[in-house]
């Protein structure tokens, strides 16, 4: 068996011994990390059909292309008796049709993509056109056409010629506008500060910053500057470590844009990190976020043995008085562990099986997120 001691202790001194460590303070804006309840994607579906292609369509095997191109053909006035009548047609293909409306909705006249895709037995849709198709909201509840598709197939990856883009092929028939206040009624929260007929807006935290820690830094930082000019005690609570519910106060519902941005250009001091390692399998990426540490542990893997020593750090000066240290005792930095294994040239498979061991183990101060 290959052995390789690693004693953590004499790498990090090289680097770091005898240098105060101190946490310097992050300033962000509510903006950065939150988003608006209200923003957000949605789609409109739909099928059409796709012309003009060079033999390479459905063909008459596909009864359901030779349906709709009859119907189509009938509301242009050229009716067939028959699906016979369209036998060995090739150039035509049936697709399903998706659009999808940027976070800050549409307006009537306005062009987004749509992206188109087979369902039946085409081959490729390179040099189609897709004739007039209305587009609907995805909820099929929601009766009207938002929109009409049509234009040129252009392959965005010429490995998969079934799938294409009719780059601003959907014309915006409604307009789709974005919602940002709700009453007390109709938020999915219990809170006796929350009134029912009052109205409100809802910030939502990133998920890579959600936590008890910033809610109550952002409720405390609107509190501090706009409770005052809305003449209440507050007008600001983190309902849960991922939303913040502000009231909107009378005077501001005529104008909420305004209200919106004064919240937003608000800034707090961002808390001491969760300790994350997130875990990207595909690609073998490893990220370390917060202060994520190891307690002394062996660990033997393929042929490699790796002694993880806690590092015994000096007395510090005023400095780290005024850092809290927050670490375990007697514990190491696993961002060193991690320079280790790069300098040995270990794999990302390795490390990944290394990480999730010592995790097993009990030894791993942080919380470990494998992103598939």
């Amino acid at each position: 068996m290959r052995t390789t001691p690693f004693i953590l202790a004499a790498m990090i001194a090289v680097t770091t011994l005898g240098t105060p460590k101190t946490r310097a303070a992050v300033i962000i804006r509510i903006a950065d990390v939150t988003k608006l309840k209200g923003y957000g994607v949605n789609h409109l579906v739909g099928t059409g059909l796709v012309v003009g292609l060079n033999g390479t369509g459905d063909g008459d095997a596909y009864e359901a292309t030779m349906r709709a191109l009859a119907q189509t053909l009938g509301g242009l006035a050229a009716p067939v008796s028959g699906l016979e009548e369209l036998k060995d047609t090739s150039n035509v293909a049936l697709v399903l049709l998706d659009a999808v409306i940027p976070e800050h909705g549409v307006r009537e006249g306005d062009l987004i993509d749509v992206h188109v895709s087979a369902i039946g037995s085409a081959k490729s849709l390179a040099g189609g056109r897709l004739i007039a198709s209305p587009l609907v909201f995805r909820d099929l509840e929601v009766p009207q056409v938002f929109a009409f598709a049509s234009g040129g197939i252009h392959l965005a990856d010429q490995t998969v010629p079934t799938v294409g883009i009719v780059e601003r092929g959907a014309l915006i028939n409604e307009d789709v506008l974005v919602g940002f206040t709700a009453t007390g009624s109709e938020l999915p929260f219990s809170n006796d500060w929350i009134q029912p007929e009052q109205v409100y807006l809802t910030y939502v935290l990133e998920e890579a910053h959600a936590g008890w820690g910033l809610a109550v830094a952002i409720e405390e930082a609107i509190n501090s500057e706009l409770s005052k000019a809305a003449d209440v005690e507050r007008v600001a609570v983190a309902a849960d470590p991922k939303n913040v519910i502000v009231w909107v106060p009378p005077f501001q519902r005529g104008n909420v844009a305004s209200w919106i941005r004064d919240i937003e250009e608000l800034s707090t001091l961002m808390p001491v990190a969760e300790a994350r390692i997130t875990i990207d399998r595909a690609t073998g990426t490893i990220v370390v976020s917060g202060s994520a540490q190891i307690s002394p542990v062996a660990i033997s893997h393929k042929g490699m043995t790796i002694n993880v020593n806690a590092l015994k750090k000096p007395a510090g000066g005023p400095e780290d008085a005024a850092a809290p240290n927050t670490e375990p005792p007697d514990s190491t930095s696993l961002a060193e562990l991690l320079q280790a294994l790069n300098q040995l040239s270990v794999s990302a498979e390795d490390k990944i099986a290394i990480l999730t061991q010592i995790q097993r183990a009990g030894k791993l101060h942080a919380k470990l997120v494998f992103k598939d």
